[in-house]
């Protein structure tokens, strides 16, 4: 029998079908064999792992590290090394940066600054606009994803017609690639926030009033509508509400996956009420009924995977929002919490660990 690195003797072993109680071999950096019973081979260095859980490390699919270009906020270092100590051993970080990464020589020069810095493994994704001349070049690169949008950025980078999101998903497909694609009509959005701003200021309640979660639904359901005309892979991001796991269960296609956030699942819009600005967030959060939905699509397989779209912004930032909320940043941090977030929700009854592995690791 092989001298291996490391084993992890007689843990409870999470896995999608349940958990067990099993030893792991490690060698190179991988798991080399798992061990039900018998013989344990010899090792380097045994970890006793007796009664306690043993989870894979986390994947969060959607993280904003916040470089290049607004590094007051967080950068690489910072943003893999919180996402180490909470147990996430991959991130793929999103395109809002400064610049925004649009082009092949915006991405090499982000895995450039990430390289030799980041403390878990990485992946990166671009943003597509109007402008699809890159796609090529960029899924090449290694472009995990690409991301659109259709709210909440500068017109010059936003999808809102249906058209446009149409040809991009084509431009995706053709490109051997996945769309994520963060949906929403904004002009409903636009509307909505007009008239809560008219009706109630900068109070907290304007913000929730700006985001209403027909304008979602909406928009995942043009978003479905395309993914199935273009014919391409395409990964829902942030769905937050009952009213767009209601359009998921009626268009949702084989070629579509959904996201859900852990803040969506765990925190309401009372906690909004409750912290002020500092959990200011978009999609807000949502009343009690809605996380009760998520939860039970989760645990059914109607939604996918969880990430924490994590956010951070200055402590300053959020501050400023304390008599405006408008003067808020949407966002906070998410990495570092996302599996003690999980792990609290699975002792809250909501889903098992088994659910945890399959849609965050």
């Amino acid at each position: 029998m092989p001298m291996f690195d490391l084993l992890v003797r007689d843990g409870r072993i999470v896995g999608e079908d349940g958990v067990k109680e099993q030893s792991i071999a490690i060698a190179g950096g991988r798991v080399a064999a798992l061990i039900v019973d018998g013989e344990l081979p010899s090792a380097r260095e045994t970890i006793d792992a007796k009664g306690k859980l043993v989870l894979p490390g986390l994947v969060d699919s959607h993280v904003h590290f916040r470089d290049p270009g607004l590094t007051h906020k967080e950068d690489f270092k910072t943003g893999t090394l919180a996402a180490a100590a909470g147990g996430v051993t991959t991130v793929m970080v999103m395109p809002t940066d400064n610049p925004f990464t649009l082009t092949p020589a915006d991405f090499s020069a982000k895995i450039s600054l990430a390289e030799g810095r980041a403390h878990v493994d990485f992946a990166l994704q671009a943003g597509l606009g109007p402008n699809r001349e890159h796609v090529r070049a960029l899924a090449e690169l290694g472009a995990i994803s690409f991301e659109i949008f259709m709210s909440d950025l500068p017109p010059e980078l936003l999808t809102e017609d249906a058209a446009e999101l149409v040809l991009s998903l084509e431009a995706v497909r053709d490109s051997g690639g996945i769309a994520g694609v963060t949906p929403g009509i904004n002009s409903l959005y636009r509307r909505a926030a007009s008239l809560a701003r008219r009706d109630y200021g900068g109070s907290l309640k304007a913000f929730s009033l700006s985001r209403p979660p027909e304008a979602e639904a909406l928009g995942v359901a043009q978003a479905c509508i395309a993914a199935s005309i273009a014919q391409a892979q395409v990964h829902l991001r942030q769905i937050s509400c009952s009213a767009s796991l209601r359009v998921l269960q009626a268009m949702r296609s084989a070629t579509i996956t959904t996201e859900v956030t852990p803040h969506n699942l765990m925190l309401s819009e009372a906690d909004f009420m409750r912290l002020g600005p500092v959990a200011k967030v978009a999609p807000p959060l949502r009343p009690q009924t809605d996380i009760d939905d998520l939860q039970q699509a989760l645990a059914s397989g109607v939604l996918d995977v969880v990430a924490t779209d994590h956010a951070p912004h200055h402590p300053d930032e959020k501050a400023a929002g304390a008599d405006d909320i408008w003067k808020a940043p949407g966002g906070f941090p998410g990495v570092q919490t996302f599996l003690p977030v999980m792990l609290r929700l699975v002792q809250q009854g909501a889903f098992d660990y088994s659910c945890v592995v399959r849609t965050c690791c």
